[in-house]
C-alpha cells in the first residue's frame, strides 16, 4: 500500500511539471485558437458559405430558381441541417422542395476513408411534375441532359455506408395534362436503415419500409435486404390498400378494345430474392392479392366483365425457375355480359378480333431449331366461384332473346399444370332464366372427376329442379324458342384441324345419379286452328349408374303428367353403347283431345273425347345390325267420341277398345295380339241427300279430288267407256307379291254395340238401328293355312234377330270368306219409302225372314 501511494504521487508530480512547461502552454494556446476557429467557422461561417455554394451550383445545374431558407451546421456532431429548399420554374411554380434535410456524418469516415453517414432524414419532400405532351415533361430538359452518355472511367462501386435513411411526409404531384388527370402521392414515408458497400457492413441486416397514399389508396412496403452480400438476399413486403386501378386507364393503349372502368387492388405479399450460386437466382413471391369492384367494358360503355371480389392466395411463385404454386383463387360476384347484335357480331369475339389486330405482328425470323426450354410448372390448390352471373342478349334472330344464368357456383380442387392427375370439381350449380321460354330453378353437378390422360369423366350426381319450358310454333311454321344466334361468318383460316390419332381411346363418361324433378313443358302450335297445346307437368327422371362404356347398363325411372289428366310411368334400364333400352311403360288416361287440331286438318270428323292407357314392356336396340324394337303388354282407347262435322251427329263412340296380350316386333316385323275387345260401342252411318255414305267422306280431299269424287252422270259414264276399254287393252305390269305382314289376333270380342243407319237420300227419310250387337272372332291370322271363326248376333230395329256365323281370313295374301247370315221377322213397313220411290207402291204390312250364304276363296 505504501509503494502504491508513492507511485501515484510521483505520476502526479510529473504531469504537473509537463503541463506547466512552456511547450505545453504554447500547444494549448494553439489548440484553443484552432478550436475557436473551428467552432466559429462551423457554426457561423460555414452555413452561409455552404448556402451560397449550393444556391449557385443548383441553379446552374437545374436551370431554375433555387432558394434555401437556412443551413445549420454542428461541427462537433458532424451534422448539417438544410431548411426550406425550393426549386421553382418560370412563373414561380415550385417544381421540387423540402422542409428539412438532416445529415449526420460519422467519424468513422476518417478511418475508413469513405462516406459513412449515421443518419439521413428528409422531411416534407415536395415534387411536382407535369406531362405536357406525349413523351415530354416540364423537366424533360433535365432528363435529356442527365441521360447523355459521359466519358468517365468506371471506378467501381463507391465506398460508402448510409444509415437510418428516412423520407418523412413527402408529396409528389403528377399533372397529366394531355389526359386531363392529376395523380397525387401523399403521406410518403420511406425508411432504409442501412445501405453499404463496405465489406464490414455487408452482413448487417436492414429493414426498409415504404408507405404512401396514392390517389387516396394506401400503399405500404416493408422488408429486409443484404444488397451487397455474396448471395444478394432481400425481402420486400408489399401491402397495398385500395389502390384505384381505374387511374391506369388513361395510360393504356387507345387501340385496346376495352376500358378499365373501376377496380380496387389490395395486396399482402412478399417478394424474396436470393443468388443461390453464380448466375443462379431464386425469386419467390408469396402472400395474397385482392381485386374488388372490377368493371371492364367496351369503348361504347357496353358492359363486358365485372366482379365483386377476386382473392388470390399464393403459396410460391418463382418466375426465374418457372414455378408457380397458387394455394387458392376465390371469385365472388362475377358478372359476364354476352351479347350478339343485329349484325350477328358476338361481343366477345369482336373484342378478341380487335385485340389481335392491335397486337403488332412479329417480324419473320429464319427458321432455327428451337432450343428446348424448361416447362412452366404450376399448381392450383383450390378455385371457388360464388354468386356468378352470366347475362345473355341475342338480337340476331327475328325474335330477340334475353336471359341470365344466375347464382353460378363452382368449387374446383387441386389442379396440376401437367394434367397427369385427375381434376376434381366438387360442385357446379346455377339457375337459368330466359323468360317464359326457359327457366331452371336449380341445376347442379356434384363430384366431377376429369381424367385427361385416361380420357374419362366421372360425375357423382346431376340434379335439375323446377325447369319450365315453353315452345311456340307460329302461323308460318317457325319455331320460337331458344334459337342459337345467327353469327356472322367466321374469318377464313388456314389452320387445319388436328389429325386424329390412330387407335385413339374413346372418352368414357359415368354418371352415378341423375335427378330431374318438377319439370314442366308447354308447346303451342299456331299453325292449326284452333291452336294445338301440349303440356307436360310434374316430370321427373331418375337414373343410376349411367355410362357410355360398352355393354354396361344403368337404371332409369320416369314419371309425368300429360295434358293435365294423363300420366306416364317408365321404369327400366338404359345402355348407351350399343344403344339399348328395356323399360316397363304404363300410361293412364292420356287425353286425345289436344290432338284434335291435327286430326281435324285431315278428317271430316272431330275428336270430342278419348283416353289412352297402356301397361307393358318396351325394348329397343340399335347396333351395327340395325334397329330392333318390340313391345309386350296391353293398350286401351277408352271413352272415345268422334263427331261427323258435315252432319253434326255422333259418328263413332265406345266405352272401351282394349288390346290385350300385344307382342310387337319391329325386325323382323310381326304383330301378335291376344285379345281385342270393343264394348258399349256406337256407330252412325248416314246416306246423305247426295247419295254418299258419310264413311266415304271421312278423309278430307283436295278441291280437285273432291270434284272427281262426285257421282258420275250417265252421259259422262258413256263418254268415258272408250277410255276404260283402252285401259283394259294394256294391263299394268304386275309387281312381285310381297309376303303378308305376320299378324295374329287370338280373339276379337264385341259387346253391346249399336249401329244407327239413316237414309236422307230418299223421301221420306229412313232410319233403322241394329242394337245389342255382340260376338266374337277367334284365331284371326295372316298365315295362309289358317281361318278364323266368326259369330255375331244382334237385333234389327230392336225386334228382328240378326245372326252371322262363319269362317274368314281377311289378313292372308288370298282372302277367304265363308259366312252365313240370317235375319228373322223384319217388319217391311219400314221399307215403305224405298218401295214408294222405286216401285210406286207403299208397304202397309208384312215381315221378312232371310237366310244368305257368302263364300269367297
Amino acid at each position: 500500500m505504501g509503494q502504491q501511494g508513492s507511485s501515484h504521487s510521483v505520476a502526479t508530480s510529473r504531469l504537473s511539471t509537463i503541463v506547466k512547461s512552456p511547450r505545453s502552454r504554447k500547444f494549448g494556446k494553439w489548440f484553443a485558437v484552432v478550436l475557436l476557429l473551428f467552432t466559429v467557422f462551423g457554426f457561423f461561417a460555414a452555413p452561409p458559405l455552404a448556402k451560397s455554394i449550393l444556391l449557385k451550383q443548383l441553379s446552374q445545374q437545374l436551370h431554375r430558381e433555387v432558394s434555401i431558407e437556412q443551413i445549420a451546421i454542428n461541427p462537433y456532431a458532424l451534422s448539417a441541417r438544410v431548411n426550406g429548399l425550393s426549386i421553382k420554374a418560370e412563373g414561380g411554380k415550385e417544381v421540387a422542395g423540402f422542409d428539412e434535410l438532416f445529415v449526420n456524418l460519422s467519424s468513422a469516415s476518417i478511418f475508413k476513408l469513405a462516406a459513412v453517414v449515421d443518419e439521413i432524414r428528409l422531411q416534407g419532400l415536395r415534387v411536382a411534375v407535369a406531362r405536357v405532351a406525349e413523351g415530354r415533361y416540364d423537366i424533360s430538359d433535365l432528363l435529356d441532359e442527365w441521360m447523355k452518355p459521359k466519358d468517365e472511367p468506371d471506378n467501381g462501386t463507391p465506398r460508402f455506408s448510409l444509415n437510418n435513411i428516412q423520407v418523412l411526409n413527402g408529396k409528389i404531384v403528377f399533372d397529366d395534362q394531355p389526359k386531363g388527370k392529376v395523380h397525387t402521392i401523399s403521406d410518403l414515408n420511406l425508411t432504409v436503415p442501412f445501405i453499404s458497400s463496405l465489406p464490414y457492413q455487408a452482413e448487417v441486416l436492414v429493414s426498409p419500409s415504404f408507405s404512401a397514399n396514392i390517389n387516396g389508396s394506401q400503399l405500404a412496403l416493408t422488408g429486409e435486404s443484404k444488397p451487397f452480400s455474396t448471395t444478394h438476399e432481400s425481402q420486400l413486403n408489399l401491402d397495398l390498400d385500395r389502390f384505384d386501378l381505374s387511374v391506369l386507364q388513361p395510360y393504356l393503349p387507345e387501340s385496346l378494345p376495352f376500358r378499365l372502368n373501376a377496380g380496387l387492388l389490395d395486396t399482402e405479399m412478399k417478394a424474396m430474392f436470393k443468388e443461390v450460386s453464380d448466375q443462379v437466382y431464386s425469386v419467390s413471391v408469396v402472400g395474397a392479392a385482392h381485386v374488388s369492384g372490377l368493371s371492364v367494358g367496351e369503348p361504347d360503355q357496353s358492359p363486358l366483365l365485372d366482379w365483386k371480389r377476386l382473392d388470390v392466395e399464393l403459396e410460391q411463385i418463382d418466375p426465374i425457375n418457372r414455378v408457380a404454386a397458387v394455394r387458392r383463387v376465390g371469385l365472388d360476384g362475377l358478372e359476364v355480359s354476352l351479347a350478339v347484335n343485329k349484325q350477328g357480331e358476338f361481343n366477345v369475339l369482336r373484342v378478341l378480333d380487335k385485340l389481335a389486330a392491335a397486337t403488332p405482328a412479329k417480324p419473320a425470323k429464319e427458321d432455327k431449331p428451337a432450343e428446348p426450354g424448361k416447362p412452366f410448372a404450376w399448381t392450383l390448390g383450390e378455385f371457388a366461384l360464388s354468386n356468378g352471373l352470366l347475362r345473355w342478349q341475342d338480337q340476331s334472330n327475328p325474335t330477340p332473346v334475353a336471359g341470365e344464368v344466375r347464382k353460378l357456383q363452382a368449387r374446383v380442387g387441386k389442379v396440376d399444370g401437367r394434367l397427369v392427375e385427375p381434376i376434381v370439381i366438387d360442385e357446379v350449380s346455377y339457375q337459368i332464366d330466359l323468360g317464359e321460354r326457359f327457366k331452371v330453378e336449380g341445376m347442379a353437378f356434384k363430384g366431377i372427376k376429369v381424367d385427361l390422360p385416361g380420357r374419362q369423366v366421372d360425375i357423382a350426381e346431376v340434379s335439375n329442379n323446377g325447369t319450365r319450358a315453353r315452345m311456340l310454333r307460329d302461323k308460318d311454321g317457325r319455331i320460337e324458342w331458344v334459337s342459337p344466334p345467327a353469327l356472322k361468318a367466321a374469318r377464313a383460316t388456314n389452320a387445319q384441324p388436328p389429325a386424329k390419332a390412330k387407335d385413339e381411346k374413346p372418352w368414357v363418361g359415368r354418371l352415378g345419379k341423375l335427378v330431374v324433378d318438377d319439370l314442366a313443358f308447354r308447346f303451342e302450335d299456331r299453325t292449326t286452328q284452333p291452336v294445338a297445346v301440349q303440356e307436360i307437368e310434374g316430370f321427373s327422371l331418375h337414373g343410376e349408374e349411367l355410362t357410355n362404356a360398352p355393354n354396361q347398363k344403368g337404371k332409369i325411372a320416369l314419371k309425368t303428367k300429360i295434358n293435365q289428366k294423363g300420366s306416364l310411368n317408365v321404369d327400366g334400364s338404359l345402355q348407351v353403347v350399343p344403344l339399348e333400352v328395356a323399360v316397363k311403360v304404363e300410361t293412364l288416361a292420356v287425353p286425345l283431345m289436344p290432338l284434335e287440331p291435327y286430326v281435324g286438318q285431315f278428317l271430316n270428323v272431330s275428336l270430342h273425347r278419348g283416353l289412352i292407357s297402356n301397361k307393358g314392356e318396351a325394348m329397343a336396340r340399335l347396333d351395327t345390325a340395325g334397329l330392333k324394337a318390340g313391345y309386350k303388354g296391353n293398350f286401351t282407347l277408352g271413352d272415345f267420341l268422334a263427331v261427323d262435322k258435315a252432319n253434326s251427329a255422333d259418328f263413332l263412340k265406345w266405352k272401351s277398345l282394349y288390346f290385350g296380350g300385344i307382342d310387337f316386333r319391329l325386325e323382323p316385323m310381326a304383330v301378335n295380339i291376344g285379345e281385342i275387345a270393343l264394348s258399349d260401342f256406337y256407330s252412325r252411318l248416314i246416306l246423305n241427300k247426295d247419295g254418299r255414305l258419310n264413311v266415304a267422306d271421312i278423309v278430307k280431299q283436295p278441291a280437285g279430288k273432291a270434284a272427281e269424287a262426285k257421282p258420275v252422270e250417265p252421259a259422262a259414264a258413256a263418254a268415258g267407256s272408250e277410255t276404260k276399254e283402252a285401259a283394259r287393252a294394256a294391263p299394268p305390269a304386275v309387281a312381285p307379291t310381297k309376303p303378308p305382314l305376320p299378324i295374329r289376333i287370338a280373339k276379337i270380342t264385341l259387346q253391346n254395340g249399336t249401329v244407327n243407319f239413316s237414309d236422307f237420300f230418299v223421301k221420306p227419310n229412313y232410319t233403322v238401328n241394329v242394337t245389342r250387337l255382340g260376338g266374337r272372332v277367334n284365331g284371326l291370322s295372316s298365315a295362309a293355312d289358317t281361318v278364323a271363326d266368326m259369330e255375331l248376333r244382334g237385333k234389327y230395329a230392336n225386334s228382328a234377330p240378326v245372326e252371322i256365323l262363319g269362317k274368314l281370313n281377311p289378313l292372308a295374301a288370298k282372302s277367304f270368306l265363308d259366312i252365313k247370315a240370317a235375319i228373322t221377322g223384319v217388319d217391311l213397313t219400314g221399307f215403305s219409302p224405298y218401295s214408294g220411290k222405286y216401285a210406286g207402291y207403299a208397304i202397309e204390312k208384312g215381315k221378312l225372314s232371310l237366310n244368305v250364304a257368302y263364300k269367297l276363296e
